[in-house]
């Protein structure tokens, strides 16, 4: 019954956004939507701000021009879905799949993306500013001419992606691996955004930041040299303007 119940809902609210129902929720939308199935569901321009829908599949769904606003996607697939033109402007999206999704106009900034998978995703010449990719996958993606300042992708792999001129300016690219013994906080190797095999002709490195957190997760940065970076990110970054 619950189930009969919950896809009813969902039914209602693919014929609310249909026939146009604007600004406020569309009718029967649910708030909360745990490892649900809404793939290759038609909800353009639908109204789902603050949603928690943690684990679902909106594999191929049309959400296109929808407003996922401050939403709580972990975990959920996106795999193929339209976003052209979304909001997700402070939505959580950890460990989410965006494999091949589109993402054209999308209103990314202070989205969280941690150890989500964008690999095969075309975001050149998108203003990501703001958003977190810590660990975040953009493996064989187009990256061109993308806006990274002052984001952190630390951790992040871009190999084989198109790079080429993307700005970094001030973004936090490194840190020390750290593990905590006897209550100290102990500083191991450095690992950097990893963009082995990746094109970076006219990427821009300058004021690009090693950062690290304390125990009260207070950020302590600085320059990181070009010698490192080069190093660490398995990239003679020939062509790029480096820090």
């Amino acid at each position: 019954m619950m189930a009969l119940t919950r896809n009813l809902g969902l039914a209602f609210a693919v014929l609310a956004v249909a026939i146009g129902v604007p600004a406020a929720r569309a009718a029967g939308v649910p708030n909360r939507c745990v490892g649900c199935n809404l793939s290759h569901m038609n909800l353009h321009g639908a109204d789902l701000h603050g949603v928690d829908y943690v684990g679902t599949n909106l594999r191929e769904s049309d959400l296109s021009s929808a407003n996922l606003r401050d939403a709580r996607l972990t975990g959920s697939n996106f795999e193929g879905a339209d976003l052209r033109n979304a909001d997700l402007r402070g939505a959580k999206l950890v460990g989410a799949n965006l494999r091949g999704a589109r993402l054209d106009g999308a209103k990314l900034n202070g989205a969280e993306f941690t150890g989500a998978n964008f690999g095969d995703v075309d975001l050149h010449g998108q203003n990501l500013t703001g958003a977190g990719f810590v660990g975040a996958s953009f493996r064989g993606g187009n990256l061109s001419n993308a806006i990274f300042d002052g984001d952190d992708v630390v951790g992040a792999s871009m190999q084989d992606a198109h790079v080429d001129g993307a700005s970094f300016r001030n973004a936090w690219v490194c840190a020390h691996n750290t593990d905590r013994e006897d209550g100290v906080t102990i500083q191991r190797e450095v690992v950097c955004l990893d963009l082995r095999g990746a094109s970076v002709r006219g990427a821009v490195f300058t004021g690009a930041q090693l950062c690290d957190r304390d125990r009260d997760d207070e950020r302590t940065c600085a320059k990181v040299g070009a010698a490192l970076l080069q190093d660490k990110s398995h990239n003679s970054l020939d062509g790029a303007v480096l820090p």
